[in-house]
């Protein structure tokens, strides 16, 4: 430690300066074998100033473990015996990799308690000690490094599953839906019901497993932001409300004029299957979704009047493939990953799940969000208090005559583009294919009609996307064309780009009939807009693409 200019050294100055001065490494370690005091040549062997190594254990301030485990058990050798120890050079003790003498030192007080152990080492052990220190963190930066190789290969494996996967699911219930209106014996009829079980089955049981897989390699991340949490409930009136109303179940939800901060696609995901089990347990009585402050947080439960679930198993519903009351493995009653699937999200979160129930009376799960603070007044999306079914009260072949209009399909997949344009025209729509962008503009070009809606599959040949595809289009008509993304990617960052894009999203495999009734919808507001803006519906368009 140098001297200061100018300011008298003190006695403690001066011995500082003195285990300082030697080259041989030197530190006092205390009753706890944390570091009382270290000379220089101590902290260069460790890579740090003498000041960040005190206070800490030998393997806290980076000495390797296998090095720092040895020299504690001769400090506590040394502090039980009172007698000094050490090691010779080349001898094969506690400290392997070291080839130069170390030596421990008992320093008692006045009264002759053991109050510390001095450790000394001689140059040689020094650069050895450093050495040694160097060789740890090359081999944990190495670990890292393979880690993130790991888990990035991963990610691209689970990805390209994710999406290959699901595009044959996709594909076979295009034709399936098709091939059923096409068959009028019952018998034929029959085993086409039987086949769309089967393929609900393995598709719902391959998304479900691919989803525990991202969530166990580390390949989902939060990505927090603030939001109306009104928001969040509107959009699950949304999905569930037709079911429980389909079931004569009630299904109220208690909003909360709050803002939370969270991942608003994660909490989605985390929602969705809670809500699931609850309408699907809940045979009588309702359902209720509610927002309620508790302190800092708020949390967000979920009610039902349901079977109820035994203390004993409200830990264990949690685990993976495990079911209640279906011993049988009945896929219809689900596979047993959905609360296994809350868990691993929470965990992401960072937010608790927690669960109340009682057996024969219902059940409360309940996620607490961190509270970002009110907001003022929020009214919820209009959207989300609609008829979810636009064609009630139609028949199908009404429905289609009263929306029927041309839709541009851009899908890089042949038996997809197929599949989806003989479903599109079997509703009434004209139908534009393309394989991709420069595909959907050359035809543009070619004098097609113009499309009143864009459906994109979201991941298209080379780097560009559904969302750049229906901007293209927009850009070459000159005007906001109705647009949809379909798409079978489970990705958090694609998705959130999808939503920060404003286009509805449709997941592979996608019900055949919420496609219809959300083509239906997107169309009748386009047309609502462009006549709003005093445009006629087959306005052309531009003649050049836009770079």
């Amino acid at each position: 430690m140098p001297l200061i200019p100018e300011q008298m050294p003190t006695r403690e100055d001066w011995l500082d300066a003195l285990l300082s001065a030697g080259g041989s490494p030197q530190a006092l370690l205390g009753e706890d074998g944390r570091v009382l005091v270290a000379n220089r040549a101590f902290a260069d062997a460790l890579g740090c100033p003498p000041d960040a190594a005190e206070g800490r254990t030998l393997a806290e301030a980076g000495l390797p473990a296998g090095t720092a485990d040895g020299i504690e058990r001769l400090r506590r050798q040394v502090m039980t015996t009172g007698m000094p120890a050490g090691m010779a050079a080349g001898a094969d003790g506690p400290l392997p990799g070291l080839p130069s003498a170390l030596a421990l030192t008992p320093v008692a007080d006045a009264g002759g308690r053991i109050r510390a152990v001095a450790l000394s080492a001689d140059a040689t052990t020094s650069d050895a000690l450093a050495a040694a220190l160097a060789e740890a963190r090359a081999e944990t930066a190495q670990a890292r490094a393979d880690a993130e190789r790991a888990r990035t290969a991963k990610g691209k494996f689970l990805s390209a599953a994710s999406h290959d996967l699901r595009q044959p699911f996709q594909a076979m219930h295009l034709f399936h839906h098709l091939l059923s209106g096409r068959l009028t014996d019952p018998a034929s009829i029959e085993l086409a019901n039987k086949l769309e079980q089967a393929i609900i089955g393995g598709e719902t049981l391959l998304r479900a497993l691919l989803e525990v897989s991202a969530l166990e390699a580390g390949l989902v991340t939060a990505n927090p932001q603030t939001f109306p949490v009104d928001e969040l409930l509107a959009k699950m009136l949304e999905e569930f409300g037709p079911e429980a109303e389909a079931k004569g179940l009630r299904f109220n939800v208690h909003p909360l004029d709050a803002q939370v901060t969270s991942d608003p696609v994660l909490m989605e995901r985390l929602l969705r299957p809670i809500m699931a089990n609850a309408l699907r347990y809940t045979l009588k009585g309702g359902i209720l979704l509610a927002a309620r402050r508790r302190g800092a947080n708020l949390r967000i439960e979920v009610w039902d009047t349901g079977v109820g679930i035994d203390p004993s198993n409200q830990t264990v519903i949690f685990e993976d493939f495990h079911q209640l009351g279906n011993p049988g493995r009945d896929r219809k009653q689900g596979l047993g990953l959905g609360l296994a699937i809350v868990r691993r999200l929470a965990q992401v979160l960072g937010h608790p799940v927690t669960v109340r129930s009682k057996p024969g009376k219902g059940s409360v799960f309940a996620v607490e969000v961190p509270l970002a603070g009110n907001d003022g007044d929020r009214s919820d999306d209009g959207s989300a208090d609609s008829d979810p079914d636009p064609a009630v009260g139609q028949s199908a072949s009404a429905a289609a005559s009263s929306t029927a209009g041309t839709v541009l399909v851009i899908e890089d997949d042949a038996m997809q583009l197929e599949g989806i344009g003989l479903l599109l025209q079997g509703w009434g729509y004209a139908v534009i294919p393309a394989r991709g962008i420069d595909e959907a503009c050359a035809g543009l070009d070619g004098g097609v009609a113009t499309p009143d809606l864009v459906l994109s599959d979201l991941r298209l040949s080379g780097p560009e996307t559904g969302i750049d595809a229906i901007q293209a289009v927009r850009a070459r008509c000159g005007r906001r064309v109705p647009g949809v993304i379909v798409t079978g990617d489970t990705d958090p960052d694609r998705l959130r780009s999808v939503d920060r894009s404003g286009f509805p999203l449709v997941h592979k495999p996608c019900d055949p009939a919420a496609l219809r009734r959300l083509l239906s919808s997107s169309l009748k507001a386009g047309r609502g807009a462009l006549l709003a803006g005093g445009r006629r519906p087959d306005t052309a368009c531009n003649s050049a693409r836009p770079r």
